[in-house]
C-alpha cells in the first residue's frame, strides 16, 4: 500500500485544527429557521387564507354554512381582533415558543470530525447521533436551497457508499464555511477529488502537450498555455459548456405528456368546433371539461416545472480529473462527479428533439444511486441536461478521453454493420420492426458499445475494466426464435447496458470473450507485462467478436444455456 505523503498530511492535519473541525462545532443561528422556513410560510399561508375568507364572508353578510369548526376560527380570530391585548399576548407566547424550540435545536445540533469520521448530533427531546466513516466518504455536495439563499447559508451533503439513506447533512452552515468545512473533508477523507493549482493528471492526456491520443486538445498541461502550466482552480474548474435557460425550457416542453395534453386538447377543440360550429359553444365546452382535464394538466406542470427548476443554470466544469456540476434555479446544488468513480455512459435522442439534434448524456457514478422518480438521484447523474451531439461528443471526452469520438458519432448517427458493428439477429424482426437493424453492439480495446431504438435513439457505453458482472437471460419469445438477451451489470443508475434480441450463438460468444476482457482490464499493467501480453495483437482482437479473441478456452457452466432437453 502507498503511504500517503506525510507533508500533505500535516498541512491537512493543520488546516482542519485551524478550522476546529475536531473539536464540537455548532451549525449556523439561523439553521432552525431555515429548516422550518417551509412550514412557517405553509402555516401562514394557511392562516392568512382563513383570514381572507373570514373579511370577504363578512363584507358578504354570508353566516359562513353550518361547519361548526370554521365558525369556531371566525369567532376566535374575532375574539382577538376585539381584545388586542390578548392577541398582542398570544403572539409573544407563540413567538417565545418557537424562539425556544428553535434554540434547542440549534444547541443540540453539532458535528466534529474526529476518530476517522465525522459525527453529527442532533434532537434535543429524540435525539439522534450519526457517525460517517471517512474512508467511506464518496463525494461532498454544497446545495442552496431558495431561502437558504436569501440568508446566504449552504447545505453540506457528505454522500457515503451507502447511499441516499446513509447521507449525512449538514444544514447549514454559512458560505464560506460550507466551502472551507468541504474542502478539508475532502482531504481528510482522501477523496481530494478536485485538481490542486498546477499540473493535473488526467486519463489519456499527456501532460506535457496537453491532448488526447488522437490529438484533441484539453487544456491541461505544458502545451496547452503555450509553455506554462496550465492553473485550475480546484474549486472551479475550467468551465466546460453552460446550458442556456432558453433551450432548457423548449426542451423541456418537448415531453411526451405535454405534447400528449395538447393533442389531445386540439382534437377535442376540433371535434366541439365541428359539432357546436360556434366559439362560444365551444368555449362552453372547453370550461365544462377542465375539471376532467384538471388532475392531468396539472401533474404533467408540476413534473415540467421541477425539471426546469431542476436543471436550470446549468454549468459543467473540468477540474481536471473530476466534472464540477452546478444547476438549479431554486435549490442551487454544486456536485462535484469524480471521473474515476463513473462506471458507465449514456445518450438519449428522444423523438421529440430529433428536429433539433438535442441529446442528453447520463452516467452511473459508484455510490450514488439513481431514484426512477427523478428526485436527488438524477442531479448527480445527469451531466448534460440538453445540448448538440457535438457538445455530448465533448462531454464524454471529458469524462473518459479514451473513448473514441468518431465511435460515439457513428453509434449515435449509424445503422448497419459499418465500422464492425454486430446487430442483432434477423429472427428478432418480429420483436423489433422498426430498429432491428440499428440495435447491436461493437467492441474496441477500452469499451463495450451498445445502441438501440430508431424513434427514440439510445447509446450506452460502458469500460470493460467497470463490469460489475455479465448475466444472460431468455424470454419465452426468444426462447422460441433462439435467442438471447446480454446485460452488462453496472452500478445502479439511469445508464443500462443490454443487447437484447442476439442469436444465441453470438450471445455466449459475447458473454464468454466480454467476461475475459473485463477480466484482463481489471489486471494490474505491471501483470499483463510480465505475462507477455502483446498490446497491438489485444487491439486486434477486441475488435471484433470471434472465438478466438475469448482468452480461456473454458466457459463456465453457468453461463451456457442448458440444451432444449433438459429444460423443464
Amino acid at each position: 500500500m502507498t503511504e500517503p505523503d506525510p507533508s500533505i498530511s500535516s498541512v491537512e492535519g493543520r488546516a482542519a485544527h485551524d478550522l476546529g473541525l475536531h473539536e464540537w462545532q455548532h451549525l449556523h443561528p439561523l439553521s432552525p429557521i431555515v429548516r422550518g422556513g417551509v412550514v412557517g410560510i405553509a402555516v401562514i399561508g394557511y392562516a392568512g387564507s382563513q383570514l381572507v375568507d373570514d373579511v370577504f364572508r363578512g363584507i358578504g353578510g354570508g353566516d359562513g354554512g353550518d361547519d361548526p369548526s370554521e365558525g369556531g376560527l371566525r369567532d376566535g380570530l374575532g375574539f382577538l381582533f376585539d381584545h388586542s391585548l390578548v392577541t398582542s399576548a398570544v403572539v409573544l407566547l407563540a413567538l417565545l415558543v418557537v424562539g425556544l424550540v428553535g434554540w434547542l435545536s440549534w444547541r443540540f445540533s453539532k458535528f466534529r470530525v474526529t476518530g476517522g469520521q465525522i459525527e453529527l448530533r442532533k434532537g434535543w427531546l429524540f435525539r439522534e447521533h450519526r457517525q460517517v466513516p471517512l474512508e467511506r466518504v464518496q463525494a461532498i455536495e454544497i446545495s442552496r436551497p431558495l431561502i437558504a439563499q436569501l440568508t446566504g447559508l449552504s447545505q453540506v451533503i457528505v454522500q457515503s457508499a451507502g447511499g441516499g439513506d446513509s447521507h449525512l447533512k449538514l444544514a447549514f452552515l454559512s458560505a464560506r464555511r460550507a466551502d472551507e468545512v468541504r474542502r478539508e473533508l475532502l482531504a481528510l477523507a482522501g477523496r481530494r477529488d478536485e485538481a490542486r493549482p498546477g499540473r493535473v493528471a488526467v486519463p489519456g492526456v499527456d501532460l506535457e502537450t496537453g491532448v488526447t491520443p488522437d490529438g484533441r486538445p484539453t487544456g491541461v498541461g505544458v502545451g496547452a498555455t503555450g509553455g506554462t502550466t496550465a492553473l485550475l482552480d480546484p474549486d472551479e474548474g475550467r468551465e466546460v459548456l453552460r446550458v442556456p435557460n432558453s433551450r432548457l425550457f423548449v426542451a423541456t416542453i418537448l415531453h411526451g405528456g405535454t405534447i400528449f395534453l395538447g393533442a389531445v386538447a386540439l382534437v377535442a377543440g376540433s371535434l366541439a368546433l365541428a359539432a357546436y360550429g360556434s366559439s362560444l359553444e365551444v368555449l362552453t365546452g372547453v370550461a365544462i371539461a377542465l375539471p376532467a382535464l384538471g388532475p392531468l394538466a396539472f401533474g404533467i406542470a408540476v413534473n415540467r416545472v421541477g425539471e426546469l427548476l431542476k436543471h436550470g443554470n446549468f454549468r459543467l466544469a473540468d477540474t481536471g480529473s473530476s466534472a464540477r456540476i452546478q444547476h438549479g434555479l431554486t435549490d442551487k446544488r454544486t456536485t462535484t462527479v469524480p471521473l474515476h468513480r463513473i462506471q458507465a455512459f449514456g445518450m438519449v435522442q428522444p423523438l421529440w428533439w430529433r428536429p433539433l439534434g438535442w441529446w442528453r448524456v447520463s452516467v452511473n457514478v459508484a455510490g450514488i444511486g439513481h431514484d426512477p422518480t427523478g428526485d436527488d438521484g438524477d442531479n448527480d447523474t445527469t451531466v448534460l441536461p440538453v445540448g448538440t451531439l457535438d457538445q455530448a461528443l465533448d462531454v464524454l471526452a471529458l469524462l473518459d478521453p479514451a473513448i473514441s469520438e468518431d465511435d460515439l458519432r457513428r453509434a449515435a448517427l449509424g445503422e448497419g454493420r459499418e465500422g464492425g458493428w454486430t446487430l442483432v439477429s434477423e429472427r428478432a424482426r418480429s420483436l423489433d420492426r422498426l430498429s432491428w437493424r440499428r440495435s447491436g453492439f461493437a467492441v474496441s480495446p477500452h469499451s463495450l458499445m451498445v445502441r438501440s431504438g430508431r424513434l427514440w435513439r439510445r447509446v450506452s457505453v460502458m469500460p470493460h475494466a467497470r463490469v460489475q458482472s455479465l448475466t444472460l437471460s431468455q424470454g419465452p419469445l426468444e426462447r422460441q426464435l433462439d435467442l438471447a438477451t446480454v446485460t452488462l451489470v453496472s452500478t445502479p443508475g439511469p445508464v443500462s447496458v443490454s443487447i437484447q434480441h442476439l442469436g444465441t450463438d453470438t450471445a455466449q460468444d459475447l458473454l464468454r470473450d466480454e467476461t475475459s476482457r473485463s477480466r484482463e482490464a481489471r489486471q494490474p499493467v505491471g501483470a499483463a507485462a510480465a505475462r507477455g501480453t502483446d498490446d497491438t495483437q489485444h487491439t486486434q482482437h477486441t475488435r471484433e467478436i470471434s472465438g478466438t479473441a475469448c482468452m480461456s478456452e473454458d466457459l463456465p457452466s453457468q453461463l451456457e444455456l442448458p440444451p432444449p432437453s433438459e429444460e423443464r
